[in-house]
């Protein structure tokens, strides 16, 4: 190469860098898909289960978006200050009001925008993805013939089919869903779950359960028979609705009629034991009516999905009853009902294939359920109870749940429920709380209450000393291990103190 030639090819401008590729974006697609959901209930809907805030590539468009979701999830009636609130304040709604008025009617194309939408996130990504590193291959002259070749075709591939653009998330819509958890931590960090020495650590100042029972989490409770699991279910329950909070219970162990009055009968202090005999007052009755009948307000029951009507029903189209389909009929409830919280007891009774490979895509499916929702799911299930009987400690493990290792891995709190008197020769005077597990808190922990099992009440709570009966230390994620450390070491310290 000539020294002029080489000359020229130093003074020639280096091409772009991928990440300054700028290409135009129409966001009319978008404003039509706002306007459309604004304007049709029903559609919005729809619109909002196939159409992610990730697909907007306008920031202002991703935030309205969020808030539009946030109605369909609460059923709530498009209001401006609705929208306002539901936004925290970031959203245009004058800008919302203007693309109504400039539209009015819902457009009848509505699927033609959705498809260009999709289209530009595809060129959003064919951008970001095979072009950039592409352009960088091209630019170094050392890449290999065959990996240059190779990218251009996925450059190619990457319009030819456009399923996997629906798996990426958009980076701006990411970046403002962390902002606005972040923030709504801030306010409130923490969901009691309504017992309180549970909920707080001996000091009653510091959260023992966190996040306790938030939104979009799992909480898995787990027992042998007779542990007193759903009457711990129950407390929840009712704290829960107290605090304003929307239940839906699957009763689907004790009856709906059943866990109702013991829901109203625990609020009411009485006595469980005059309530199977019947012997109440009239008085008595009467209150426990008007109990009932408020608790109903907050608290709705739910039949089990896939029960054997349904699946007569299947079979009689020629259909399979599946998991599938009796957790797609629990998601369209909890979205139609709002709920807050939902109870399961038992929930593996709402399967229909039980083997472990089905149950464990069933427990990812009922996660992503949870999260979709912005429900607290609370399963409850059994311990395998030889494996119990075979301990000397007859605490519960997360070893010992029934079933598919997928119960310890998709929730994100474990709890065991432990009665002494089932074991030994004991007053039914105490019950235990076991925390076996939680994402961000510490464990393994035990908690003891006093317990009246009459009136099934759970009072007081202290920290017992705990040794896990499987053996197993915590294992607990590494980067909370030395505060969770620390703040044992400071309760020892001050156990001492006093003496």
């Amino acid at each position: 190469m000539s020294r002029r030639l080489v000359q020229e090819e130093r003074d020639t401008p280096s091409p772009p860098r991928a990440d300054t590729v700028r290409i135009p974006h129409d966001a009319v697609n978008e404003q039509v898909i706002l306007s459309a959901a604004l304007l049709s209930r029903d559609l919005r809907e729809k619109l909002v289960t196939r159409v992610r805030p990730d697909s907007f590539l306008v920031k202002e468009h991703v935030d309205a978006w969020i808030a539009i979701s946030e109605l369909v999830r609460n059923k709530l009636e498009y209001d401006p200050d609705t929208i306002r609130q539901l936004s925290g304040g970031k959203v245009d709604v004058a800008y919302l009001d203007q693309l109504i008025r400039d539209r009015q009617v819902v457009p009848a194309n509505i699927n033609h925008h959705v498809g260009l939408l999709e289209y530009d996130r595809q060129r959003m990504e064919a951008v970001r993805g095979p072009l950039s590193q592409l352009l960088e291959a091209l630019r170094d002259p050392s890449t290999p013939p065959d990996r240059t070749r190779a990218l251009a075709k996925s450059l190619s591939n990457a319009f030819s089919h456009g399923t996997t653009s629906t798996l990426l998330r958009e980076p701006t819509a990411i970046v403002e869903s962390a902002i606005i958890e972040l923030r709504a931590r801030k306010d409130r960090a923490c969901y009691p779950y309504g017992i309180n020495g549970l909920d707080y650590q001996d000091d009653r100042v510091r959260w023992r359960m966190i996040p306790g029972a938030a939104p979009g989490k799992v909480t898995v409770l787990t027992g042998v028979p007779g542990s007193g699991k759903s009457t711990v279910a129950a407390r929840i329950a009712l704290a829960q609705a107290n605090a304003g909070r929307r239940v839906l219970y699957g009763a689907w162990e004790m009856g709906d009629e059943n866990t109702l009055e013991l829901l109203a009968g625990m609020s009411l202090g009485m006595s469980r034991y005059r309530l199977s005999t019947g012997a109440i007052t009239p008085d008595e009755e009467a209150a426990l009516v008007r109990e009932m009948e408020r608790l109903s307000s907050r608290i709705r029951f739910v039949g089990v999905p896939g029960a054997p009507s349904a699946v007569a029903a299947h079979q009689a189209k020629g259909e399979r009853a599946t998991n599938e389909r009796t957790l797609d009929q629990l998601h369209a409830v909890l979205t139609d009902t709002g709920a807050d919280v939902f109870i399961a007891d038992l929930w593996k009774r709402c399967l229909r294939q039980t083997d472990p490979d089905e149950e464990e895509q069933a427990l990812i499916r009922q996660q992503a359920i949870a999260a979709a929702t912005k429900c607290h799911c609370f399963l409850l299930q059994q311990q395998r109870l030889k494996d119990i009987e075979s301990r000397l400690d007859k605490r519960p493990t997360r070893e010992g749940i029934k079933g598919s290792g997928a119960w310890v891995e998709i929730a994100d709190t474990i709890v065991g429920v432990h009665r002494p008197a089932l074991w030994k020769n004991v007053d039914d005077v105490t019950i235990e709380l076991d925390v076996l597990k939680q994402r961000w808190g510490p464990w393994p922990m035990a908690v003891e209450f006093d317990w009246d099992s009459d009136k099934g009440s759970i009072t007081g709570g202290k920290t017992v000393d705990y040794d896990s009966p499987s053996g197993d230390a915590s294992q607990m994620d590494e980067f909370l291990a030395p505060a969770v450390k620390e703040d044992r070491r400071k309760n020892r310290a001050r156990k001492q103190a006093r003496g």
